[in-house]
């Protein structure tokens, strides 16, 4: 049995993308450990989609809450920061160790989260202090990808249908991730690498391991652990850490796989991946708009295969949500008419104190002139005059 299973938190950061969140919620619940605790924070608040995003993490607090807590106090930020200030709360004074999940991020096997603990105990009893973090095995990742095609035997269906010329990297001046040119006949696996880019290849690579887990569990199978390049961006979907990894990080940037990346680099922390844990990640941004028709079949299909007595979704039929939506715009649109029309009146009600008492104030004497010419002002600088 691990020796931090316990000491361990799951930490998902939420936001916005309601749909996604449904999907994952349903599958950790469904491969969640009784006794592990998932804290989802939500980080962020006021738009129609966050306030859905919020509203499928407390339904999952009210059917596991034994298990899942929300967040909702910490105010919204730059993500680094929202989780740094979870982190060292004393909500998690009792924790030692961190497993931080993406929102669209989620398993598919029900020894995942012991599986990822005893790994970390493993690696840290021959590298020490020299471990980074440990992460799993994700299917829509730049360097999970190129390894799910190699063991599902897809590698070569990739060069001959899917591989094509293209850019990977961010910008040509970026120090960490270069804009770089990739042939057709070749694979990125480094950060913002080929299947980043290229949504149609996380399609391809969806529909033969979301839609077919079964086929991409037997695959992953004693298959064991595996450096990750530490030199490289590694996009972090899943890695289970010691809470004061997250500390050590801070370089002052907001971006916390930047922050990670220059950490591991300079300091040669390892990063080891356990290819025996197999995990799904939804979309990146740059997928999203490309993929998001992929949201329908991929809910229908595990609303039967993890056979849970409740739906996945709160509101599958997009004309009711479309119905909510509107609503939601015309309660926030009602409310700015309401606070225009309130300043309208009272700019009118000061601009008729601040004439009664500049009057006043002209045609008395002594005190009670002071004592009107200081309302004036007081009304004058409301007015801005």
């Amino acid at each position: 049995m691990s020796m931090i299973k316990n000491k361990t938190a799951i930490v998902i950061l939420a936001y916005a993308d309601f749909e996604s969140l449904e999907i994952s919620l349903a599958c950790h619940s469904r491969f969640l450990d009784s006794n592990s605790k998932i804290f989802i924070l939500q980080n962020g608040r006021g738009t129609y989609d966050c306030e859905r995003t919020y509203n499928v993490a407390k339904r999952y607090e009210i059917l596991y809450p034994n298990n899942i807590e929300v967040v909702d106090d910490i105010p919204p930020q730059r993500p680094y920061y929202a989780i740094k200030q979870l982190l060292d709360s004393d909500r998690l004074k009792d924790y030692d160790y961190i497993c931080k999940l993406d929102d669209d991020v989620f398993p598919i096997t029900d020894n995942w989260f012991a599986k990822l603990c005893d790994t970390y105990d493993k690696q840290y009893a021959v590298l020490g202090d020299k471990l980074g973090y440990v992460t799993s095995l994700v299917n829509n990742n730049p360097w999970g990808t190129k390894r799910v095609m190699d063991l599902m035997g897809l590698y070569d269906e990739y060069l001959k249908k899917y591989s094509r010329d293209h850019y990977v990297g961010f910008e040509l001046d970026d120090k960490y991730v270069p804009l770089k040119f990739v042939r057709r006949g070749d694979y990125n696996d480094g950060g913002a690498g080929t299947v980043w880019k290229l949504a149609y290849v996380a399609r391809w690579i969806h529909e033969n391991t979301t839609l077919m887990p079964e086929k991409y569990i037997d695959a992953t199978r004693g298959r064991g652990t595996v450096e990750v390049n530490n030199q490289e961006r590694y996009s972090i979907n899943c890695m289970v850490f010691e809470k004061s990894f997250w500390n050590k990080i801070d370089i002052g940037s907001p971006d916390d796989e930047h922050q990670t990346l220059v950490y591991c680099k300079d300091n040669n922390k390892k990063i080891i991946a356990d290819l025996e844990v197999p995990m799904v990640h939804l979309f990146f941004y740059p997928q999203r708009n490309e993929n998001k028709d992929m949201i329908v079949p991929i809910r229908d299909y595990y609303q039967k295969w993890l056979n849970l007595v409740f739906p996945i979704s709160i509101c599958p039929d997009k004309t009711i949500e479309n119905e909510n939506r509107m609503r939601f715009l015309e309660t926030g649109l009602t409310n700015v008419v309401h606070h225009m029309e309130s300043s309208k009146f009272n700019k009118f009600s000061n601009n008729a104190k601040y004439l009664k008492y500049k009057i006043l104030s002209k045609i008395t004497f002594g005190k009670v002139r002071r004592r009107y010419k200081e309302k004036k002002n007081r009304y004058m600088l409301k007015l801005g005059k």
